[in-house]
């Protein structure tokens, strides 16, 4: 067999959320021949952007089982109007302005295809029923009318402590595992009330047991964050984020030689070893056949999300271990998710966070795009253990039709009752959204369209998993599994290079290329000057 073949790949890669993506942009990049297929006919998996009308077909597949990372779909059942001008993500997240993904999209080109915007503002639930602003620089603390001036002088000491190199500093030696409230009663003397700002809506720690490390440097990240593109260190992807941009990376991979199949399953997939003789030498390959395509894909390595593994090869998968990160490693059985659309805006503070005028008493205005945290024990018939997160988005973001909103909210799950439905868990959140304290049934506002669901922890079994040593064939990338709610792009974008590292490494034993040894690979190309002319500019 020729491996000049059109149809003779370095990679298949099985799946296009948001880590394979990335995957497959990278090794395009790096001169490997990619074909990248996805069973749906839509790019970005699980972080897919979907149409309205889509999610509805989405939510009925998911009620078949087609999609096992989700479960127990429920909610409408009719398009609302101007339903394909939406683009809803099924794993919504923002974007830290410092962090592998941006990198990623500046140094692959992929942020030309992409457009951003950033988040208008951060606001916390209160015990109280309240809706209030989080500060968002020095001096919107200090004209915060509701922190005392003492406590205003310890928010501050904090906030510049946990702006620094703390690792060797006193304050935090032999405490890096203490649960992060504690950390701050104890250590910084903080009151209630501001603990619960710091640990849920700066850091958005998942639980009241977060540990203290993990959640200083994930807060450090992003006070480091404020001010690269503007007051706030998150932006907001246009076209529903996380699902865009996958596509901008499957983009940037087709432009560089990658060959893309949308909505083929799997018929088969077979490894066939090499054979040697003394005059020719033949080398492994995998086959694949895909549903109603004429043509067979082979290649010498094969990478695919765990979904979309399959079960019948004889190779014996290597699963690319998830690299270190700063989210919460609290154990997490499922996330209940809603996905609601409305016609009124939400009204949770007016300014932006870096706004000085937060605390004057104007009327709380609404927002395009916005983060509401409920932390843990302040919400009637919530959850006591670990917080939700309630993610807007408007037209602002090319997300919505004029004069619509999204309302996203997703709450971990450390354990769950059998009667327990998304719908029963997550309603008490929505209508606390929909109608704040205070305001009058008049005002409540109507979802025009709700969907309800869970994202599974574990979608499938644990298969076998190959030798760590010699060159893999059979790759696993790494479960992107539920973090802090900022988190998940670059937590896809290590794991993608994780995966690009032991990949290219086996290509180049297979492929007999050097260097072989154990260096670290460039997982992008320097960018020639005149692609890089707006480098800082995602």
């Amino acid at each position: 067999m020729a491996t000049d073949d059109d149809n003779f790949f370095d990679a298949i890669i099985v799946g296009t959320g948001l880590t394979e993506s990335v995957l497959a942009a990278a090794l395009s990049k790096a001169k490997y021949k990619v074909a990248h297929i996805d069973p749906n006919s839509y790019y970005g998996g699980n972080e897919a952007s979907l149409s309205q009308d889509e999610l509805l077909k989405w939510g009925e597949e998911v009620s078949r089982g087609r999609h096992p990372l989700f479960s127990a779909y429920s909610g409408s059942s009719e398009t609302v109007p101007f339903s394909r001008q939406y683009s809803i993500c099924l794993r919504p997240s923002v974007i830290p302005a410092l962090g592998p993904l941006i990198t990623g999209l500046i140094a692959s080109g992929v942020s030309k295809y992409s457009g951003f915007k950033l988040l208008d503002s951060v606001s916390i639930y209160s015990p109280d029923g309240t809706i209030k602003p989080v500060p968002g620089s020095k001096e919107a603390v200090f004209n915060n009318k509701d922190i005392s001036l003492i406590e205003k002088r310890r928010l501050m000491r904090f906030l510049t402590f946990a702006a620094s190199d703390f690792e060797g500093k006193t304050e935090i030696q032999g405490k890096e595992d203490m649960p992060f409230r504690e950390f701050l009663r104890t250590v910084f003397s903080l009151s209630e009330n501001t603990v619960a700002v710091i640990v849920y809506s700066l850091a958005h720690c998942v639980s009241t047991q977060d540990r203290t490390l993990p959640s200083l440097l994930r807060l450090r990240g992003y006070v480091h964050s404020i001010g690269r593109y503007g007051p706030s260190p998150f932006l907001v992807g246009h076209y529903g984020g996380i699902g865009d941009i996958s596509q901008g990376f499957c983009r940037a991979s087709a432009v560089a030689g990658g060959v893309y199949v949308l909505g083929r399953p799997l018929a088969s997939t077979a490894f066939h070893p090499g054979v040697s003789t003394e005059d020719s030498k033949q080398e492994s390959f995998f086959e694949v056949k895909l549903d109603d395509f004429p043509e067979v894909l082979r290649s010498r390595i094969f990478v695919a999300s765990r979904e979309y593994a399959p079960q019948d090869v004889p190779v014996p998968p290597y699963s690319v271990p998830s690299p270190p990160s700063d989210s919460s490693a609290f154990p997490i059985a499922r996330v209940a998710r809603c996905i609601a659309i409305v016609d009124s805006p939400l009204k949770f503070q007016a300014g932006t966070p870096a706004s000085t005028e937060e605390e004057d008493g104007r009327e709380a205005g609404p927002i395009d795009s916005g983060l509401l945290v409920i932390p843990p024990g302040t919400l009637s018939g919530g959850s006591q253990d670990t917080a939700a997160t309630v993610f807007v988005n408007g037209e602002n973001s090319l997300s919505t039709p004029k004069g619509r909103w999204i309302v996203y909210i997703a709450l971990p799950l450390t354990s769950m009752s059998p009667e327990d439905t998304p719908e029963s868990i997550l309603r008490p959140y929505l209508e606390a959204v929909l109608q704040p304290i205070g305001q009058s049934e008049d005002t409540e506002i109507k979802p025009l369209s709700t969907s309800f669901f869970f994202e599974n922890w574990c979608p499938v079994e644990k298969s076998p998993v190959a030798e760590v040593g010699g060159n893999p064939r059979y790759f696993l990338t790494p479960p992107l599994l539920y973090s802090a709610f900022p988190d998940l792009p670059d937590v896809a974008t290590r794991n993608a290079e994780a995966t690009f590292q032991v990949a290219v490494k086996s290509l180049r034993a297979i492929k007999e290329e050097s260097p072989q040894d154990d260096e670290e690979l460039d997982f992008w190309p320097p960018v020639p000057v005149e692609e890089n002319s707006d480098d800082e500019d995602p």
